[in-house]
């Protein structure tokens, strides 16, 4: 991330932690707006790549324009075996039109501003969101709560938290988040995401931090995960999660489930009205989006939403539909 990038997402979160709720939404959105001028003044042009892989149903090309911040996601829907990928040139943000041209491509996906992605043909194409929101009402009694969970929230991964022990505690000491920020969070990211990895920068996280607590979760009085809240007015707001070493076991196992549910319970004994499970891509089908979603969580689009993808579908073949059966989304008008 640039200095200016840096410095624009260090403002957004100070405003989003301390100042007043009518303050926040006369500034936000001109802070998106300036982070969108910021970006585009940094890389006035649109990168263009060709990926080229074999799917059973056939073969596929697919042309991505710009941002990369959607690219792994929808890369890994794309293609299930290796996949090449060339850099053929690029193309200056105001030459719009010329997104649209890629002949040799069976998919175009141009990932960029709103305001850029407006300027482009909907026909035999959709928009998505950037991201969406998971938002999980926790007014009333417990077994109210827990009965917005699905079944297989409250039979198998609730289960795995009474196997294992699983207990939590809240910290507000330096020292533990320092712990879980080295340990915990980037190692997970890294897991998650490989080099394509884009972790929250240490100042940033460390805001939230100061502003919430760290939630942190034990198993037979080991720390095995953590995660970070701060509210927001009646709203509890989940920040960053870690597992120890980035451990595949601890998901397998309810260290995930069991850091969601002290998040949930607590803000349900401390009288918040929601808690905010932040983004996952808008692509229904991934793991992420269907784990919140077994909570109980509302999807919502941010209002405020200054990024968006265009999916433009060239050519009809059988590795096209078979993307778009087996992929659907949450689309923008």
């Amino acid at each position: 991330m640039s200095g200016t990038a840096d410095l624009m997402h260090s403002l957004w979160t100070k405003v989003q932690l301390e100042a007043p709720p009518l303050l926040q939404r006369l500034v936000i959105q001109r802070l998106h707006q300036a982070k969108e001028i910021a970006r585009l003044l940094a890389r006035p042009a649109l990168p263009v790549y060709q990926l080229r892989g074999r799917e059973p149903w056939g073969p596929l090309t697919v042309a991505w324009i710009g941002l990369e911040f959607a690219r792994p996601a929808l890369q890994s829907l794309l293609f299930t075996g290796d996949t090449i990928e060339e850099k053929i040139g690029s193309i200056p943000f105001w030459r719009h039109s010329e997104l649209v041209k890629q002949p040799s491509s069976d998919i175009i996906i141009v990932s960029a501003a709103e305001h850029l992605i407006h300027k482009l043909p909907r026909d035999n194409a959709i928009v998505l969101p950037e991201y969406v929101r998971h938002i999980l009402d926790v007014r009333g009694d417990w077994p109210d709560v827990r009965r917005r969970f699905h079944r297989s929230i409250r039979k198998n991964e609730l289960r795995w938290m009474r196997k294992y022990g699983y207990h939590y505690d809240i910290s507000r000491a330096p020292q533990h988040f320092e712990d879980f920020f080295q340990r915990m969070y980037l190692p997970t990211m890294k897991g998650r995401h490989g080099e394509r990895s884009s972790p929250m920068s240490a100042g940033v996280a460390r805001q939230y931090f100061r502003h919430g607590w760290l939630f942190r979760i034990f198993r037979n009085g080991d720390w095995v995960s953590g995660m970070v809240c701060h509210p927001k007015q009646d709203m509890l707001v989940t920040n960053i999660l870690g597992l120890k070493s980035a451990d595949a076991q601890l998901v397998h196992e309810g260290a995930v489930s069991a850091t969601f549910f002290a998040a949930i319970q607590w803000a349900n004994q401390h009288n918040y009205r929601a808690v905010n499970f932040l983004g996952t891509g808008p692509f229904i089908n991934t793991g992420s989006f269907q784990h919140k979603r077994k909570w109980g969580t509302m999807v919502r689009v941010p209002p405020f939403l200054y990024r968006q993808i265009w999916i433009s579908v060239q050519r009809h073949t059988p590795a096209v539909a078979r993307f778009l059966q087996e992929n659907p989304v949450v689309v923008v008008g």
